[in-house]
């Protein structure tokens, strides 16, 4: 078996070993052998996460029925490009329809008045409000890594691409939170022209008043990168960013929101969103998946019609496991700040090797998450933590009563060290008694 990938030979040693294995097995295929190859992979896909897996990723989760019908694959092969009225292609009319409902429902839910729908992930959002309001050169002021500060934010994703000068927010790790009182003076040290608060791990809000006025001052631009509690904004739960003083908000249409892949920014104020529709098209995207939209205009309907339901299900679903999870012996993170109040949950893995050796071992049993760092790690120490979701598990079915044996199965594997193997037929057992 070839020792180095072809795909990528300045991958990881680990990441090298599983390219290359699986480069080996793909040498030579002929039609008929991908299409089987093709097929198996998304059969053993089904099989691992959506029916036997207990799948706690923070950064995942399932459209409901209604969604995945509206999913016509054909409109995603059909190129828009510019605004209903006034497109270059001609023939798209139901397509006019589908732009109109998407953004005015994203835009509603979450409390703006503009949302721009057409971009494919939230790094790219993030991309086109750096683009709108910054040039090269500039200072953007985030959150740490370790206090789940997103790689597009950091030098080496987006903010970087854009050429822009990162500094990290002062964080109060004790207080899982901005360090208010070091703010102000902070941000005019700095003179920010933009302020990207919002985390990949979300336990409490943020102040955002309290942030929006030290902003004000060194008039910095304040985004909400919502992209984690989108679906909880969306239910009234959680904080309502841009209510609160956000100029901008960005989010992921799926994981908690629950759509399908994709991303929005979303403001209430005209100029704000004409910068970043114009960074947005052309400047980001020339054609884009038009399947997205009617999918996620259902979605966005369905929280409409729904209300807080699903957000309060997520959130209570995200405290039993938090409680179960403390009596089975894990140190639950901001224990004596009551765990969360979204629909997150962080464990302290270190006795288990750190986060990432500690998911690939719950993995081995069929519960599938990952690792994170933690706000009051050492700086240079690797990911500490484990980052722990209930989107996608609540919308499968889940509920505070079986967030217990959840809870078990994983202290069987890393506290206990069950073998997998035997704790993956009764993590079957259980999801497959869930309807």
């Amino acid at each position: 078996m070839q020792e180095r990938s072809r795909i990528a030979p300045w991958a990881s040693p680990r990441a090298q070993r599983r390219l290359a294995e699986l480069e080996a097995a793909a040498e030579g295929l002929g039609l008929d052998e991908v299409v089987r190859t093709v097929g198996a992979a998304l059969a053993g896909h089904r099989s691992r996460l959506d029916e036997d897996g207990v799948v706690l990723y923070a950064g995942t989760n399932t459209m409901s029925e209604r969604a995945r019908a509206a999913h016509e694959l054909s409109a995603a092969c059909r190129p828009s490009m510019g605004w209903p009225g006034e497109k270059f292609q001609t023939g798209l009319d139901e397509l006019d329809v589908l732009e109109v409902l998407a953004p005015l429902g994203v835009a509603s839910l979450m409390g703006g008045e503009f949302a721009e729908v057409r971009l494919q992930s939230a790094t790219l959002a993030n991309l086109a409000c750096y683009t709108a309001f910054a040039v090269p050169g500039d200072t953007i002021a985030v959150l740490p890594e370790a206090a789940g500060g997103h790689a597009s934010h950091h030098v080496q994703g987006a903010a970087g691409i854009r050429g822009l000068r990162v500094v990290d927010l002062p964080y109060d790790a004790a207080g899982f939170g901005i360090d208010h009182d070091a703010l102000p003076g902070f941000l005019r040290e700095h003179r920010p022209v933009l302020v990207v608060i919002g985390a990949s791990l979300m336990l409490f809000p943020h102040d955002v008043a309290r942030v929006r006025a030290a902003c004000d001052e060194v008039e910095a631009v304040l985004l909400y990168d919502a992209s984690h509690v989108a679906g909880l904004i969306a239910g009234g739960r959680f904080q309502r960013p841009l209510l609160e003083g956000a100029h901008l908000l960005t989010m992921s249409t799926y994981k908690s929101f629950g759509g399908p892949p994709g991303a929005a920014v979303v403001t209430r104020e005209e100029d704000l969103a004409h910068r970043v529709s114009a960074a947005a098209y052309p400047g980001l995207t020339a054609n884009y998946d038009a399947s997205r939209l009617a999918p996620l205009a259902v979605t966005a309907a369905e929280h409409a019609a729904e209300g807080p339901r699903y957000a309060d299900a997520c959130i209570a679903n995200a405290h039993a496991l938090a409680a179960a999870l403390t009596e089975e012996g894990f140190s639950v993170a901001a224990a004596d700040l009551g765990w969360t109040v979204s629909h997150h949950v962080a464990v302290d893995a270190a006795a288990f090797g750190g986060g990432d050796e500690a998911a690939r071992r719950l993995a081995e049993g069929g519960v599938y998450l990952s690792g994170i760092g933690l706000p009051d790690q050492a700086p240079g120490e690797p990911m500490r933590g484990l980052r722990i979701g209930t989107q996608e598990v609540t919308r499968r079915g889940f509920t505070p009563g079986t967030m217990r044996p959840v809870a078990a199965l994983m202290r069987r594997l890393l506290i206990d060290g069950h073998d997998p193997a035997e704790v993956l037929r009764d993590t079957v057992g259980l999801r497959r008694s869930i309807p």
